[in-house]
């Protein structure tokens, strides 16, 4: 299979040795021949970073369903709006109470993430405790987003403070079945009857299983204050009640500081992560002193269109953090000159650089494109899918060592995505070798 690899690739070198230069026009003209692109829509823009001028502008200006592409703009509003490090808690001591508020940080015993530093600090807190969901103002799903596909894995509920991810894990072992948290151990009966390896109603936490077909599922859970607080006193192992006091002027409560940026960032770039994605926009409304701190999606999202998105060309329509919402807009020529603003602030120099290719996903190499062998190794880029619609949008090194940005959109195709994937990597192909 690697020889076949390989000679596939030679094949398309030399192909893209005799193929004229790639330019805007070349590209319309590739794209009226091409049958694949006959029955959709397609969108290059092409910019290369030192001569701060664009190559290619093939329907640049024209919107796209940018599906996980919008990820490059919580991004951006991480970089905007978030330090180096994630608060984890809010907190005020009032006599023997201690009052905690969540800021939405996702890794608080997060089976990947791992992070204890609130549980740690509760674990050593003594008196009363208080956990506050007054400061979430936001909805548990985002808008635009598919109702019917809340059992799955990919659409966990946004909350103030999640808790091992917001979702329960299923694991088949032998004749038995582990569940992860155990708390959810006495919610849970089998069904040999049911269709599918796991279910629950949708706003209960009573899950059911299938024995025969379960090996690992990992299934949302349905948020509330109330779960949060039985949750914290089952891991505690310590009483934990609700009460909706406001979050008080900012200088009135302390934090309990959590994770680098960058921890986040990483699996929410390189895996796509939905539920980092949606958190991390929360993380940074709660850094908005408009608004009151809140956690609201919406907050960060205006704030940001009006002030540091607002040269942007094409105003986007952005309405979540992880692009799960066929809601969202974006041109390509809106996402390269975020990429631009990104590229300005974080790869000031090489070690710059090096971070943020480090967090992309690379070509055949790591993340959502490590088994994608058709793009030239040296892009480090977004991809973006739904159903129909497959994007990419990043950076490209080519041969010569020039930085490209480029942002690929292909929006309403019926053919199979891997046939999309092989037309992009032509073009990305052309663009390595060529400039």
């Amino acid at each position: 299979m690697m020889k076949i690899a390989h000679v596939g690739i030679g094949l398309l070198l030399i192909a893209t040795a005799c193929t004229p230069r790639l330019t805007t026009k070349s590209m319309e003209q590739q794209a009226a021949k091409n049958k694949n692109y006959e029955q959709s829509f397609h969108g290059l823009d092409v910019y290369d970073i030192a001569a701060e001028k664009y190559l290619i502008e093939y329907n640049s200006r024209k919107y796209f369903t940018p599906a996980s592409n919008t990820k490059l703009f919580t991004f951006y509003a991480g970089l905007q709006l978030l330090g180096d490090k994630i608060p984890a808690l809010r907190y005020v001591q009032r006599g023997d109470s201690l009052i905690i508020w969540g800021t939405g940080d996702p890794s608080q015993l997060h089976p990947l993430l791992k992070s204890r530093a609130a549980i740690d600090f509760l674990q050593q807190a003594q008196g009363n405790i208080y956990f506050s969901p007054a400061n979430f103002t936001d909805e548990r799903w985002g808008l635009g987003w598919a109702w019917n596909d809340y059992l799955y894995d990919y659409q966990p509920e946004k909350s103030p403070m999640p808790l091992y991810g917001n979702y329960v894990k299923f694991i088949k072992t032998d004749k038995q079945v582990q569940i992860i948290p155990a708390f959810f151990a006495s919610l849970t009966s089998p069904d040999k009857e049911l269709l599918i390896p796991v279910t629950r109603g949708m706003e209960d936490n009573r899950f059911r299983y299938n024995p025969k077909t379960l090996k690992e599922e990992e299934t949302p859970f349905y948020t509330s204050a109330e779960l949060t607080a039985r949750l914290l006193t089952d891991t505690l192992k310590k009483p934990v009640r609700v009460a909706n006091i406001a979050l008080p002027d900012s200088g009135q409560w302390q934090t309990v500081w959590g994770i680098t940026a960058d921890e986040l960032y990483r699996p929410m770039l390189q895996e796509s992560d939905n539920f980092l994605a949606e958190h991390i926009l929360l993380l940074c409304a709660g850094n908005l002193r408009a608004g009151s701190f809140t956690l609201r999606s919406d907050k960060v999202i205006n704030h940001l269109l009006k002030n540091q998105l607002a040269d942007l060309s094409d105003k986007p329509r952005w309405v979540d953090g992880s692009g799960l919402s066929r809601y969202n807009l974006f041109t390509p020529r809106s996402c390269v000159e975020l990429l631009q603003k990104i590229y300005k602030q974080v790869a000031k120099d090489s070690l710059g650089e090096q971070r943020l290719f480090s967090l992309l996903p690379q070509a055949g190499k790591s993340g959502t494109l490590r088994n994608v062998k058709v793009y030239p190794p040296s892009v480090y880029a977004k991809t973006g899918s739904l159903s129909n619609n497959h994007n990419l949008s990043g950076f490209l090194i080519t041969r010569s060592g020039r930085r490209l940005i480029f942002s690929f959109q292909n929006n309403h195709f019926m053919i199979p995505t891997v046939t999309i994937r092989e037309e992009m990597g032509k073009i990305l192909w052309q663009l390595y070798e060529q400039y």
